[in-house]
This record gives structure tokens, C-alpha cells and sequence, in this order.
């Protein structure tokens, strides 16, 4: 067997997404929404499904319930050539679900966490994960089994070699607890957007949130939605615009971009081009309900890349004694 790319930890749900809805719900009344779409959910199952469909081989580690839901997301990943072999199955719990409210330029959630809550770093299987070049979480936050031990995790996968990334997901508890900025000194890419960013540094602005968080990690990339993403390392900061397009759903959007821009870190890009591939990622995939039904292959992508162009705007960091 084929030793994979990456390795994704992280957890597992289904998406039931409403949309053409004209407002949210009120309360006592029913809200009629004009489509909807049943799909694979979860910021980590996005991520891997992506960037296995622009070549990449992936191995996904997580739990599921013994249920229908599942089965499900079973097929999915392994439909789109996602290893799913060190995918647990509890026959006691439940698999989670979210149902997402989607709108052109927003969403509402509500989530069922399910078996997610019972994922522990002891369910991870370590010899296999470390036979990957990169290791990526998604959703810190959303999986409080794994705060303990991520530290750890990313510790022995640096020490075996590895790269890391990480997308933190949003705190349902409102804390933004700063255990994160351990386990942030084992994270090569970090993928915030613009909310988590700010609460997690707890500064007032992008430029500030930029400068804390790259002191702690190689690369911070921080997605900002319509207005682009803002990416800096040791030696420069990249903006670069969002492709204009039709947005039917931003479910996955930022997952999306992550699987661009990690896809082409893995193959030594420069960092204009992997967020240029990070944000034409974000745009295609809104064009469709759910975070992976719109998502283009890797030809699908390099023709959208040579019919449209985005303003990139690069400023070199020359105060670090770096070009």
C-alpha cells in the first residue's frame, strides 16, 4: 500500500444544508426553505475529500457511530480515494450531524457533536500516522477528547520529520482557551479566518492578529471571506483578493481554500501560488451547495486559474534579515 501525502485528524459528521431561505426561522413559525442538500460535513472530512480530489493520497483518522450516518460518510470518503482503515466505529455512540441555514454572504449552524466528543489521542493510531509527510487537524475547538493530547501528537510528528497544519474552528463555548498556543509550536501553517484570528490573539485587528501569530508559527494564513485572505511568514505578507463568482453556498469555503493551499505547500510552492490555489479553491466551492459538491479537480482548477485573475499584493519583510 501506497504510503500517504497526509494524514488527517480530526472529526466526522454529516451536513443537512437548508438554503433560499428568506430570513432565519422565528420562533412558533416555518420557515420554507427552496433546496437542500444531504452531504459529507465536518471541516477535517471537507479538507480531506478536497485535496485527495486534486491528487493528493490521504488517510483520515477519526471516529464514527455504528449507525446510518456512518455508513455514509464511509462511502463518501472512500468514494473520493480517502483511506478510511484507521476509522473507528463505536457501535454505543452516535455519529453527529450539523444542519446549516446557508444565505449568500452568511450561514446559521446547529450541530449534534455525537461521538466527536468521545475522539481521544488514544484512538489514534501513531505508527500509521507517522508514515505521512504532513499531518492536519481541523476543528481544535470542536473536539475536547483531543485538547490534551494534540500537543504531543504534533510534537512526535515534527520529531518524526513531518509537517504540520492546523485550522482551529470556532469555540462553541466562547472561551478561546490559550492552550492552543502550545500545541501552535508545533504547527508549520496555521488557517484561521478573520473571527477566530482576533479572539484567539485577542487583538482589535487583522495586522496585530498577523504579528502574534506569526511569531508562533512558519506560515498564518487568515481567510477574511470577500475581502481575501492575508498570509505572512518569516519573510513576507501576501493579500490576496477573492475571485469574483456566483455564491450559492459558503459551506466548506474556508476547508476549501485550506486544501489549495496546503496541496501546493506540499509540492514546494511559492506562497503567491499557494494562496492564489487556496482562494480559486474557496471560490469554486461556493458554487454549489456543500463544502464538496462544487469542488474542482486539479485541470478544472488550472482552467478556471487561466480564465479569471485576482489582484496579489506582496510586501517583503526585510526587518527579519530575510529577502
Amino acid at each position: 500500500m501506497k504510503k500517504p501525502d497526509i494524514i488527517v485528524i480530526g472529526e466526522l459528521n454529516v451536513d443537512l444544508i437548508l438554503s433560499g431561505l428568506p430570513s432565519l426561522p422565528v420562533m412558533g413559525e416555518c420557515a420554507l426553505s427552496g433546496d437542500m442538500q444531504f452531504t459529507l460535513g465536518s471541516a477535517s472530512a471537507i479538507f480531506a475529500s478536497n485535496i485527495a480530489k486534486l491528487g493528493a493520497n490521504v488517510g483520515f483518522v477519526g471516529k464514527i457511530g455504528d449507525d446510518e450516518l456512518g455508513d455514509f460518510i464511509l462511502r463518501r470518503l472512500n468514494a473520493g480515494k480517502v483511506n478510511t482503515s484507521r476509522v473507528i466505529r463505536d457501535a454505543g455512540a452516535k455519529t453527529g450531524i450539523c444542519v446549516s441555514m446557508s444565505f449568500p454572504d452568511d450561514y446559521a449552524m446547529v450541530s449534534y457533536a455525537g461521538v466527536r466528543e468521545s475522539f481521544t489521542p488514544s484512538d489514534v493510531d501513531m505508527d500509521y500516522t507517522l508514515q505521512a509527510r504532513h499531518l492536519h487537524m481541523s476543528s481544535y475547538y470542536l473536539q475536547p477528547g483531543m485538547r490534551k493530547g494534540c500537543v504531543e501528537l504534533f510534537h512526535q510528528a515534527k520529531d518524526a520529520g513531518m509537517t504540520t497544519s492546523l485550522d482551529p474552528d470556532s469555540d462553541p463555548s466562547g472561551e478561546w482557551d490559550h492552550s492552543i498556543f502550545d500545541l501552535l509550536e508545533y504547527v508549520d501553517v496555521f488557517l484561521p479566518n478573520e473571527k477566530e484570528a482576533l479572539a484567539i490573539s485577542k487583538c482589535g485587528n487583522l495586522e496585530s492578529a498577523l504579528d502574534i501569530l506569526d511569531r508562533r508559527v512558519g506560515t498564518v494564513a487568515i481567510k477574511t471571506g470577500r475581502r481575501g485572505v492575508w498570509v505572512r511568514n518569516q519573510k513576507k505578507t501576501v493579500h490576496a483578493d477573492a475571485f469574483k463568482i456566483g455564491v450559492v453556498d459558503t459551506t466548506g469555503a474556508g476547508d476549501s481554500f485550506n486544501s489549495g493551499f496546503i496541496y501546493q505547500i506540499l509540492r514546494g510552492a511559492s506562497l503567491e501560488k499557494c494562496t492564489l490555489w487556496g482562494n480559486a479553491c474557496a471560490a469554486i466551492s461556493t458554487s454549489r451547495l456543500g463544502g464538496t459538491a462544487g469542488f474542482p479537480t486539479r485541470s478544472e482548477l488550472e482552467h478556471f486559474l487561466r480564465k479569471n485573475r485576482i489582484a496579489i499584493t506582496i510586501k517583503q519583510d526585510n526587518s527579519r534579515g530575510n529577502d
